[in-house]
């Protein structure tokens, strides 16, 4: 295999960055990048992995459609083939759903080889997430009425790569049989379970309590500082002002929630929040539990 692996490398950091705050919709909420290598991984098996840019435009493929990212800058960090590749498979996310999926079938025949072989990978690893963690509300039927919209679009585009489309319809004939039967998901010879809302799905999220033991007035200046230190660590969270009631007496304090992996993080935040604003202690809930988070443990 001759494929730079530098280019392959730089390509995935891209990917990591531009998709870093996203994850799949369905119940095991997989980072999305988790998607993007397997289609990357599933085009080098049927091509042989010799072709850089088409594994670059794999693993690419969803960058225009869902980042901020323009065809203009993709082209001008991977070139224009790359660009025009991922162009082809991204569609106008102004339209409704239903025309979007009218458009991509109807422009699956005249889509490059190229361009059909990434999207036709795109269903596989899209088939088997929705066979084994499908996104909440997707009823069997609408699973079912998914796959055989599936279906309809590889059958617009066949003819680019004969082991990419026997991979999907493999696919397709076991995603079907898991649907209809909720039975395990076989990927390269391994059994996958169905995870449902009822399994644990998602990230936890944290609470973060600023106590204003000084019982001062909160203002926005606070409220920004909140912001600012948050964003240091964390991609998102939801700020508030609120009330509460500590030591008998009802006071301004800060709140933030935080989707997050990793109680060291934090807990980590809490004790830079103590710093900031000056706190002997900062309050967090994690699992449901309340626990305080002490300056004097900041090392500061």
């Amino acid at each position: 295999m001759s494929t730079n692996i530098l280019g392959l490398t730089r390509a995935l950091v891209y990917a990591a960055d531009a998709h870093a705050n996203q994850r799949r919709k369905g119940a095991a909420q997989e980072p999305y990048i988790n998607h993007l290598i397997e289609v990357l991984d599933l085009v080098a098996k049927a091509t042989g992995g010799e072709d850089e840019e088409l594994l670059i435009a794999a693993l690419l493929h969803d960058v225009v459609e869902d980042t901020p990212t323009s065809a203009e800058n993709l082209a001008a960090a991977f070139g224009e083939r790359v660009a025009r590749i991922v162009t082809e498979n991204s569609d106008d996310m102004t339209l409704p759903k239903d025309e979007r999926r009218r458009q991509r079938i109807a422009a699956m025949t005249h889509k490059s080889a190229d361009a059909r072989i990434v999207k036709i990978a795109d269903v596989i690893s899209n088939l088997r997430a929705i066979a084994v963690s499908p996104p909440a509300g997707w009823t069997v039927d609408y699973r079912l009425g998914y796959l055989e919209g599936c279906r309809q679009l590889i059958a617009a585009g066949r003819g680019a790569n004969a082991a990419i489309e026997r991979l999907f319809d493999e696919t397709a004939a076991v995603a079907e049989r898991t649907i209809r039967a909720d039975a395990a998901f076989e990927v390269d010879g391994a059994e996958v379970i169905a995870r449902h809302l009822d399994s644990v799905i998602g990230q936890a999220v944290h609470l973060i309590y600023v106590p204003n033991t000084e019982e001062r007035d909160i203002t926005d200046a606070d409220m920004e500082l909140l912001c600012q230190t948050i964003s240091r660590s964390f991609p998102s969270a939801t700020v508030q002002h609120a009330d509460s009631i500590f030591d008998g007496r009802r006071r301004q304090i800060l709140l933030a929630r935080i989707r997050s992996d990793s109680t060291d993080a934090v807990v980590a935040l809490a004790q830079r929040l103590c710093i900031v604003f000056k706190q002997r202690f900062v309050g967090i809930e994690v699992g449901g539990r309340y626990i305080r988070v002490y300056a004097d443990d900041t090392g500061a």
